[in-house]
């Protein structure tokens, strides 16, 4: 059973540089019939069993689309698939794009969640990242939405920027203790191959932080908010009680989720499947009532159970014991035991990738 839905919203007013997500500033379709084809999209797979939980609005930047037109969208939604049993409605937003209106609007048409793309809480961050925003804007943004009522707010924040040393990441966390918000996502700026960032850190132009102020920045990161209260319950996630993301976790603990849009993800039935990374001919097959698929893949035996265990070791819940029964040597030292559960160390959790891929070499091939 289908129990998320995400919709992927590609428009930008501009490209950041570290952004490896689909989204475009000179889109070739308008906002509106985008929204149409994410539901003729979804009219193509009828076959489907929905038992949806959440819904999940992702970019891009959805706040550039006005709030009358997800009414109309959401309108629309509830004719093909049943909404009565959805817990939690999520947005992302820019700080500069929405205003108390807005998030008023947002309000009333059951919006529950909110996530502010802030990235930096430091001029010089948010210039050295490409924001447009200011720090007083996010600030700004966050009490708006607060004040229209808004609880369940979360705030992206990226570390291990250009310049960011430990006394910068505590100005920004200092701020952060003062914003009242419930959940934080604190990213590592990773130099993806196809950005612009990617591009100047192969040839040399751009300096990161070495890895050991990395570590020291994440243990930074998870004392301070956990001495706020915030729970860590997944790798990059942080929540007070009560307010994880409930959408993410569906892809956490592998249950079933559907993906609309260009690029957009599923799992459904066991199955991973992509749509196209290009705009025109995710238009042009949804037009022509053609599933927008670019990758498709069955799981099955080991390939299914290194999925799951691919999803699970990112979140504090951790996997059974017996679905790794034995660490490839030089592992133990990254992993805890409790109750019959493996779990991430804090260090674990900072080489996930290099660990993932060890457990993949030495036992799941």
């Amino acid at each position: 059973m289908v129990k998320g839905l995400y919709f992927h919203v590609p428009f930008c007013s501009y490209k950041c540089p570290y952004c490896d997500f689909v989204s475009v500033v000179d889109a070739p379709v308008g906002h509106e019939e985008y929204f149409s084809l994410l539901l003729k999209e979804l009219s193509l797979y009828q076959d489907l069993n929905f038992y949806l939980k959440t819904l999940y609005f992702g970019g891009g930047t959805p706040s550039s689309v006005s709030p009358v037109l997800y009414e109309k969208f959401l309108g629309g939604l509830s004719t093909l698939v049943d909404l009565s049993r959805v817990e939690e409605v999520t947005i992302e937003c820019n700080p500069e794009s929405y205003g108390l209106e807005d998030f008023r609007i947002l309000r009333s048409l059951g919006f529950n969640r909110v996530s502010i793309g802030v990235q930096s809480l430091r001029e010089e961050g948010l210039k050295t990242l490409g924001r447009k925003h200011s720090v007083r804007d996010a600030i700004m943004s966050i009490k708006n939405a607060q004040k229209a009522g808004f609880e369940n707010i979360n705030i992206d924040l990226i570390y291990g920027y250009p310049g960011q040393g430990l006394e910068e990441l505590r100005e920004e966390i200092e701020i952060l203790s003062c914003l009242g918000v419930s959940h934080v996502s604190f990213y590592l700026l990773t130099p993806y191959e196809d950005t612009q960032f990617g591009q100047l850190y192969q040839r040399g132009l751009l300096s990161l932080p070495d890895q050991d102020t990395l570590a020291d920045m994440y243990q930074l990161i998870c004392e301070s908010l956990e001495s706020m209260g915030f729970l860590h319950y997944e790798i990059s996630n942080f929540a007070l009680p009560g307010f994880e993301c409930k959408h993410n976790l569906i892809y956490w603990t592998h249950e079933e989720f559907f993906g609309l849009g260009v690029s957009a993800w599923s799992f459904v039935q066991n199955e991973r499947f992509g749509n196209t990374r290009n705009i025109k001919l995710y238009i042009h097959k949804v037009k022509q009532e053609q599933k927008p698929i670019e990758y498709w893949e069955k799981l099955k035996d080991k390939e299914k159970i290194y999925d799951y265990i691919f999803v699970a070791l990112r979140t504090s819940l951790g996997v059974d014991k017996n679905l790794i029964p034995q660490l490839p040597e030089g592992l133990e030292e990254f992993f805890t035991e409790e109750k019959g559960k493996l779990k991430l160390n804090k260090r674990g959790m900072l080489l996930i990738n290099e660990i993932l891929l060890k457990l993949r070499q030495e036992i799941f091939t």
